[in-house]
């Protein structure tokens, strides 16, 4: 096929492969670059058909590449969702932790007490560290936090 043949063709078939790919595809945009792709496809394939058959040809090329579009597409909708999923389960999750921890921490006769349950239990400092965030001496902070625990252990167990 010589360049004013592909032309033609492309004239004359051009509106029938953008509605069936827009039929499959619901998208404007897309139908458009699968419209192109189609023909880029053809040219390089360079098949010897007979011209009854060329159309049919095209409806197939478009076809198989409307489908690859598809599954595609439902393979990143499949790997966004469960991306999605999972941040949202550790989302959740993490939330529902921190009201345990929140209510367990009220359970604290007072706000020093809490103070110390939340530095050395959730954030993670030392003794020494506590003390020295609170300006407290180290038995302070001890204590502190030994009888928070005995009141916890009272609250919840019983």
């Amino acid at each position: 096929m010589d360049i004013k043949d592909l032309e033609d063709l492309y004239v004359s078939c051009k509106s029938d492969l953008f509605g069936y790919l827009l039929r499959m595809l619901h998208n404007k945009q897309d139908a458009e670059d699968l419209l192109h792709e189609c023909f880029i496809r053809f040219i390089r394939a360079s098949p010897d058909l007979p011209e009854d058959r060329i159309r049919f040809y095209l409806l197939r090329i478009a076809k198989n590449l409307a489908i690859d579009l598809m599954r595609k597409r439902k393979k990143m909708d499949e790997y966004t969702l469960r991306k999605e999923m999972l941040y949202y389960h550790w989302d959740t999750f993490d939330f529902e932790i921190q009201e345990e921890v929140n209510r367990i921490l009220l359970l604290a006769s007072n706000t020093e007490q809490r103070t110390v349950l939340e530095l050395r239990l959730v954030q993670g400092y030392s003794i020494k560290e506590t003390a020295r965030i609170l300006n407290k001496s180290e038995n302070a902070v001890k204590s502190s936090l030994h009888r928070a625990s005995q009141r916890i252990k009272l609250r919840y167990i019983s």
